[in-house]
């Protein structure tokens, strides 16, 4: 008869991601996974087949949480509602900004050097989710005509999505929820001549 797990799979889940995303995917040991998790070796090892298994479940609860919570405005969305994404990213509370960046970029930025294809694979997963997401709030504001019927919508999304991956590695840097208001303003101004100077 198996033993009943002593520990809540999602709640595990939940530490881990904070966990990885504080210290990053080789700085912590089994140990301090056991520690910040509440998890064994042994569950690690088969509930989530190994440290990396635990990883990945962790970036698709990162991934999951976006979806349902900074990304879905910008389904029915806006200018306005891109203005209130970037907004997020560099204010007190908001669960879009942190002093760690995000794990997302964290994790590219470190697989850049370990090198391991599914790590890869989720954090490209999130980036092409977020270009989708800006394509969706830049065509309904083509439709409504705050943006030209010119305007390049995949270009512009995958400059917005660089945008992120900058400002959140400015917090990372800056060590602070907002260091990278900076940037933020700058997009906030970029966004303003989409909608004002091509609209006229």
């Amino acid at each position: 008869m198996a033993r009943p797990k002593s520990y809540n799979r999602q709640d595990a889940i939940t530490r881990a991601c904070m966990a990885f995303w504080e210290h990053g995917y080789t700085a912590l040991g089994v140990r301090a996974l056991e520690a910040q998790t509440g998890l064994n070796k042994f569950a690690i090892r088969t509930e989530f087949g190994g440290k990396e298994g635990l990883y990945l479940a962790a970036l698709n609860h990162y991934h999951t949480a976006a979806k349902d919570t900074v990304l879905a405005p910008l389904k029915t969305g806006d200018i306005a509602a891109i203005a209130q994404f970037f907004q997020g990213l560099v204010t007190a509370g908001s669960i879009n900004s942190s002093a760690w960046g995000c794990l997302m970029v964290n994790t590219g930025i470190e697989n850049a050097e370990i090198k391991r294809a599914a790590l890869q694979q989720a954090s490209d997963a999130y980036w092409t989710d977020l270009q989708d997401h800006f394509c969706m709030a830049l065509t309904n504001a083509r439709t409504k005509g705050e943006i030209a019927p010119t305007r390049d919508i995949d270009n512009a999304a995958r400059g917005l999505v660089s945008a992120v991956m900058g400002i959140h590695t400015a917090n990372r840097v800056g060590k602070s929820h907002d260091a990278g208001r900076h940037l933020v303003a700058l997009v906030l101004d970029l966004l303003k001549t989409w909608e004002v100077a091509d609209a006229d």
